[in-house]
């Protein structure tokens, strides 16, 4: 009896066979790995970063895509990485012997200055960031109410907080002038509920 199973169909075993921490900063780990498969392929210095505060299943931050009245509320601060303003969500690193929940209510108020209920939040489910590189997942969360305040605090390049509605949104996005992987990916996950949202409604038609 043959077998219809083909070379690569089942997942070949990797080892990290030595891992050598490169440097480090108040956040991070980077790591240079060693890594073999059982098909003879290696890297030798596979770069890995690894923030230092990782939770349960590598959760190590939070993104709020703030939406209130029909408008969603956007952040421009200035990415030194890319020399660049960007236009994103408030997100944030989830800290020592913090749920994510409250995490995601302090990133939000921090850099946009708006107070939101828990019973507010709901998840958008989770994200890998760039998974090739970092070693972390973001909790996605949607607050679908709140009220601005004057409490925002002061943060490296930040410079505005500013509400847009939808098509304003969504034509930023085309224009590629939204790239933050946060605020794509948060953005996609809340459309797609809204039209399952739609879909459930038992006054669709």
């Amino acid at each position: 009896m043959t077998s219809d199973k083909k070379i690569g169909d089942d997942d070949l075993p990797i080892e990290v066979v030595e891992r050598r921490l490169a440097c480090e900063n108040s956040k991070f780990f980077v790591y240079f790995d060693h890594v073999i498969d059982k098909a003879g392929s290696e890297v030798r210095d596979y770069l890995v970063v690894a923030p230092k505060n990782a939770g349960k299943n590598l959760i190590t931050g939070v993104a709020i895509l703030p939406v209130v009245d029909g408008q969603v509320g956007l952040i421009r601060i200035y990415r030194p990485a890319i020399r660049a303003y960007s236009w994103e969500i408030p997100h944030g690193f989830v800290d020592e012997g913090e749920n994510e929940v409250a995490s995601a209510l302090r990133e939000l108020l921090e850099e946009t200055g708006v107070v939101a209920d828990q019973s507010c939040f709901s998840s958008l489910g989770f994200i890998t960031p760039d998974s090739g590189v970092l070693a972390a997942r973001v909790h996605l969360y949607v607050a679908e109410a709140g009220y601005s305040t004057s409490q925002r605090e002061f943060e490296l390049g930040l410079r505005e907080f500013r509400f847009f509605d939808f098509q304003e949104l969504e034509n930023m996005i085309e224009r590629s002038e939204v790239q933050d992987t946060f605020t794509l990916a948060a953005w996609c996950k809340y459309r797609l509920t809204q039209n399952f949202r739609q879909i459930a409604s038992p006054n669709n038609s």
